[in-house]
Protein backbone atom coordinates (compact mmCIF):
# COMPACT_ATOMS: atom_id res chain seq x y z
CA UNK A 1 0.00 0.00 0.00
CA UNK A 2 1.57 3.20 -1.01
CA UNK A 3 1.42 6.76 1.13
CA UNK A 4 -1.88 9.02 0.62
CA UNK A 5 -1.89 11.78 -2.40
CA UNK A 6 -4.09 14.02 -0.55
CA UNK A 7 -4.66 17.48 -2.49
CA UNK A 8 -5.32 20.32 -0.61
CA UNK A 9 -6.63 23.40 -1.80
CA UNK A 10 -4.11 26.54 -1.57
CA UNK A 11 -6.65 29.31 -1.17
CA UNK A 12 -7.76 28.08 2.27
CA UNK A 13 -4.14 27.67 3.86
CA UNK A 14 -4.35 30.71 5.88
CA UNK A 15 -7.51 29.98 7.52
CA UNK A 16 -6.43 26.98 9.81
CA UNK A 17 -10.06 26.63 10.85
CA UNK A 18 -11.21 25.32 7.32
CA UNK A 19 -10.23 21.40 7.12
CA UNK A 20 -10.68 20.21 3.46
CA UNK A 21 -8.92 17.52 0.98
CA UNK A 22 -9.50 16.26 -2.49
CA UNK A 23 -8.29 12.26 -1.96
CA UNK A 24 -6.41 10.85 -5.32
CA UNK A 25 -5.69 7.13 -6.47
CA UNK A 26 -2.47 6.00 -4.92
CA UNK A 27 -2.34 4.33 -1.90
CA UNK A 28 -5.24 2.43 -0.14
CA UNK A 29 -6.30 -0.88 -0.27
CA UNK A 30 -8.59 -1.63 -3.64
CA UNK A 31 -7.87 -4.50 -5.88
CA UNK A 32 -7.33 -4.41 -9.94
CA UNK A 33 -9.04 -2.62 -11.82
CA UNK A 34 -10.29 -0.40 -8.56
CA UNK A 35 -6.52 -0.41 -7.22
CA UNK A 36 -5.84 2.37 -5.05
CA UNK A 37 -8.10 4.86 -2.47
CA UNK A 38 -11.33 3.82 -4.01
CA UNK A 39 -13.56 5.90 -1.57
CA UNK A 40 -16.79 4.70 -3.61
CA UNK A 41 -19.45 2.38 -2.31
CA UNK A 42 -21.31 1.60 -5.23
CA UNK A 43 -19.25 1.19 -7.70
CA UNK A 44 -18.61 -2.50 -7.82
CA UNK A 45 -15.61 -2.97 -5.46
CA UNK A 46 -15.46 -4.47 -2.15
CA UNK A 47 -17.42 -2.51 0.19
CA UNK A 48 -14.63 -3.99 3.34
CA UNK A 49 -11.70 -2.64 1.26
CA UNK A 50 -13.66 0.79 0.38
CA UNK A 51 -14.13 1.24 4.20
CA UNK A 52 -10.87 0.45 4.91
CA UNK A 53 -10.03 3.26 2.45
CA UNK A 54 -12.23 5.34 4.07
CA UNK A 55 -10.65 4.65 7.24
CA UNK A 56 -7.49 5.41 6.28
CA UNK A 57 -8.24 8.91 4.30
CA UNK A 58 -10.66 10.05 7.22
CA UNK A 59 -7.80 9.13 10.29
CA UNK A 60 -5.33 10.93 7.71
CA UNK A 61 -7.28 14.06 8.01
CA UNK A 62 -8.05 13.43 11.27
CA UNK A 63 -12.12 13.73 10.87
CA UNK A 64 -14.44 11.51 13.21
CA UNK A 65 -16.37 9.31 11.03
CA UNK A 66 -19.91 10.21 13.04
CA UNK A 67 -19.27 14.03 12.16
CA UNK A 68 -19.96 13.15 8.38
CA UNK A 69 -22.57 14.47 5.94
CA UNK A 70 -23.05 12.33 2.74
CA UNK A 71 -25.18 13.33 -0.05
CA UNK A 72 -26.88 10.46 -2.53
CA UNK A 73 -25.63 12.54 -5.75
CA UNK A 74 -28.12 12.56 -8.87
CA UNK A 75 -26.81 15.23 -11.11
CA UNK A 76 -29.47 17.46 -10.04
CA UNK A 77 -29.60 21.27 -8.38
CA UNK A 78 -30.64 19.90 -5.25
CA UNK A 79 -28.71 21.98 -2.01
CA UNK A 80 -29.00 21.26 1.29
CA UNK A 81 -28.28 23.42 4.57
CA UNK A 82 -27.29 21.08 7.55
CA UNK A 83 -26.77 21.24 10.97
CA UNK A 84 -26.21 17.32 11.59
CA UNK A 85 -24.35 14.22 10.46
CA UNK A 86 -25.79 11.38 8.40
CA UNK A 87 -26.80 10.51 4.49
CA UNK A 88 -28.83 13.22 2.81
CA UNK A 89 -31.03 12.24 0.38
CA UNK A 90 -30.90 13.11 -3.59
CA UNK A 91 -28.78 16.41 -3.45
CA UNK A 92 -25.57 17.69 -4.81
CA UNK A 93 -24.66 20.11 -2.64
CA UNK A 94 -24.33 21.26 1.12
CA UNK A 95 -23.68 23.64 3.47
CA UNK A 96 -23.18 24.29 6.62
CA UNK A 97 -22.12 27.00 9.81
CA UNK A 98 -22.13 23.88 12.26
CA UNK A 99 -18.54 23.32 13.37
CA UNK A 100 -17.15 19.58 13.48
CA UNK A 101 -19.40 18.67 10.37
CA UNK A 102 -17.88 17.50 7.42
CA UNK A 103 -19.62 17.53 4.19
CA UNK A 104 -18.28 15.18 1.57
CA UNK A 105 -18.89 14.54 -2.86
CA UNK A 106 -17.56 11.57 -4.50
CA UNK A 107 -16.31 12.46 -8.29
CA UNK A 108 -14.85 10.65 -10.80
CA UNK A 109 -14.54 13.27 -13.77
CA UNK A 110 -16.92 15.68 -12.51
CA UNK A 111 -16.15 19.01 -10.87
CA UNK A 112 -16.15 19.28 -6.73
CA UNK A 113 -16.23 22.86 -5.80
CA UNK A 114 -15.29 24.20 -2.05
CA UNK A 115 -16.75 26.61 -0.92
CA UNK A 116 -15.27 28.67 2.14
CA UNK A 117 -16.91 32.13 4.29
CA UNK A 118 -14.08 33.54 6.82
CA UNK A 119 -16.36 35.99 7.79
CA UNK A 120 -19.26 33.74 8.57
CA UNK A 121 -17.28 30.68 8.88
CA UNK A 122 -19.48 28.93 6.63
CA UNK A 123 -18.62 26.09 4.33
CA UNK A 124 -20.34 24.40 1.72
CA UNK A 125 -19.13 21.92 -1.31
CA UNK A 126 -20.78 20.93 -4.68
CA UNK A 127 -21.11 18.20 -7.00
CA UNK A 128 -20.87 19.54 -10.77
CA UNK A 129 -21.30 17.25 -13.49
CA UNK A 130 -22.45 19.33 -17.20
CA UNK A 131 -25.47 18.26 -16.05
CA UNK A 132 -25.39 20.70 -12.56
CA UNK A 133 -23.95 23.43 -14.72
CA UNK A 134 -26.78 23.23 -17.15
CA UNK A 135 -29.09 23.41 -14.19
CA UNK A 136 -26.74 25.92 -12.39
CA UNK A 137 -26.10 24.28 -9.49
CA UNK A 138 -22.79 26.21 -8.42
CA UNK A 139 -24.65 29.58 -8.93
CA UNK A 140 -27.58 28.34 -7.09
CA UNK A 141 -25.64 27.13 -3.59
CA UNK A 142 -23.84 30.67 -3.26
CA UNK A 143 -27.32 32.27 -3.62
CA UNK A 144 -28.64 29.91 -0.94
CA UNK A 145 -25.84 30.57 1.39
CA UNK A 146 -26.91 34.41 0.89
CA UNK A 147 -30.49 34.32 1.49
CA UNK A 148 -30.52 31.19 4.18
CA UNK A 149 -27.36 31.86 6.04
CA UNK A 150 -26.62 35.66 5.36
CA UNK A 151 -23.47 35.10 3.80
CA UNK A 152 -21.58 37.99 1.42
CA UNK A 153 -20.51 36.59 -1.53
CA UNK A 154 -17.94 39.04 -2.00
CA UNK A 155 -15.95 37.68 0.93
CA UNK A 156 -16.36 34.01 -0.44
CA UNK A 157 -13.08 32.19 -1.28
CA UNK A 158 -13.54 28.91 -3.89
CA UNK A 159 -11.52 25.80 -5.31
CA UNK A 160 -12.77 24.11 -8.07
CA UNK A 161 -10.82 20.79 -8.14
CA UNK A 162 -9.61 18.25 -10.40
CA UNK A 163 -12.25 17.53 -13.61
CA UNK A 164 -11.99 16.05 -16.86
CA UNK A 165 -10.38 19.33 -18.82
CA UNK A 166 -11.94 20.02 -22.33
CA UNK A 167 -9.34 18.24 -24.41
CA UNK A 168 -10.80 14.84 -23.38
CA UNK A 169 -14.27 16.31 -22.77
CA UNK A 170 -16.39 15.33 -25.99
CA UNK A 171 -19.99 15.94 -25.79
CA UNK A 172 -22.91 15.75 -28.78
CA UNK A 173 -25.31 18.48 -29.84
CA UNK A 174 -27.87 17.82 -26.80
CA UNK A 175 -25.08 19.06 -24.61
CA UNK A 176 -24.19 21.90 -26.59
CA UNK A 177 -27.70 23.16 -26.96
CA UNK A 178 -27.38 23.92 -22.98
CA UNK A 179 -25.08 26.22 -22.61
CA UNK A 180 -23.14 29.18 -24.30
CA UNK A 181 -20.94 28.81 -27.20
CA UNK A 182 -17.90 30.13 -26.01
CA UNK A 183 -17.69 27.20 -23.57
CA UNK A 184 -16.89 24.66 -26.72
CA UNK A 185 -14.67 23.81 -29.62
CA UNK A 186 -15.88 21.55 -33.01
CA UNK A 187 -15.14 17.99 -32.55
CA UNK A 188 -16.02 16.54 -35.76
CA UNK A 189 -19.74 16.17 -36.99
CA UNK A 190 -22.22 17.19 -34.11
CA UNK A 191 -19.72 16.56 -31.64
CA UNK A 192 -17.81 19.21 -29.58
CA UNK A 193 -15.03 19.81 -27.12
CA UNK A 194 -16.39 21.20 -23.73
CA UNK A 195 -14.46 23.68 -21.41
CA UNK A 196 -16.59 22.83 -18.44
CA UNK A 197 -14.62 24.53 -15.51
CA UNK A 198 -14.69 27.42 -16.93
CA UNK A 199 -19.05 26.85 -17.25
CA UNK A 200 -18.40 26.75 -13.35
CA UNK A 201 -16.20 29.52 -13.14
CA UNK A 202 -18.42 31.97 -14.58
CA UNK A 203 -21.47 30.45 -12.62
CA UNK A 204 -19.66 31.30 -9.38
CA UNK A 205 -18.49 34.97 -10.97
CA UNK A 206 -22.28 35.47 -11.60
CA UNK A 207 -22.89 34.64 -8.64
CA UNK A 208 -20.84 37.26 -6.89
CA UNK A 209 -17.55 35.62 -6.14
CA UNK A 210 -14.50 37.90 -7.37
CA UNK A 211 -12.54 36.19 -10.01
CA UNK A 212 -9.22 36.90 -7.84
CA UNK A 213 -10.96 34.19 -4.90
CA UNK A 214 -11.57 31.54 -6.69
CA UNK A 215 -8.87 28.50 -7.63
CA UNK A 216 -8.59 26.15 -10.12
CA UNK A 217 -6.92 23.02 -10.46
CA UNK A 218 -5.96 22.21 -14.27
CA UNK A 219 -5.72 18.73 -14.00
CA UNK A 220 -7.60 15.88 -15.98
CA UNK A 221 -8.77 13.47 -14.10
CA UNK A 222 -9.33 11.32 -17.76
CA UNK A 223 -5.99 11.96 -18.20
CA UNK A 224 -3.67 11.16 -15.43
CA UNK A 225 -5.00 7.22 -14.58
CA UNK A 226 -1.93 7.15 -12.42
CA UNK A 227 -3.42 9.49 -10.33
CA UNK A 228 -7.60 10.04 -10.46
CA UNK A 229 -10.56 7.61 -11.30
CA UNK A 230 -12.44 8.51 -14.27
CA UNK A 231 -15.47 7.34 -15.14
CA UNK A 232 -15.64 8.12 -19.21
CA UNK A 233 -12.10 6.45 -19.31
CA UNK A 234 -12.63 3.14 -16.90
CA UNK A 235 -16.86 3.25 -17.54
CA UNK A 236 -18.14 0.86 -14.71
CA UNK A 237 -14.71 -0.10 -13.45
CA UNK A 238 -14.36 3.11 -11.87
CA UNK A 239 -13.54 4.33 -8.20
CA UNK A 240 -14.55 7.58 -6.32
CA UNK A 241 -12.31 10.23 -5.07
CA UNK A 242 -13.58 12.11 -2.46
CA UNK A 243 -13.69 15.43 -1.64
CA UNK A 244 -14.59 17.06 2.29
CA UNK A 245 -14.55 20.47 4.28
CA UNK A 246 -15.78 21.43 7.40
CA UNK A 247 -15.09 24.15 10.20
CA UNK A 248 -13.00 22.89 12.69
CA UNK A 249 -14.12 24.44 16.18
CA UNK A 250 -10.97 25.55 18.56
CA UNK A 251 -12.21 23.86 21.25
Amino acid sequence: MKSLNIIPCDIFKSHLSVIHAFSTRPGGFSKVPYQGLNLGLTCGDDPQLVQKNRNLYFNYLAIPQDRLVFPVQIHSDNIQIVDSPGVIEYCDALITQTPNLYLTIQTADCFPIFVFDPVTQTAAIIHSGWKGAAQNIAGKTIRKMKTGLNVDPNNLLAAIGPGIQMKNFQVDASVYNQFDSKYFKPDGPGHYKMDLQLAIFDQLISAGLNTQQIERNTDCTYEKSDLYYSYRRDGHYSGRMMGIIGIRSEK
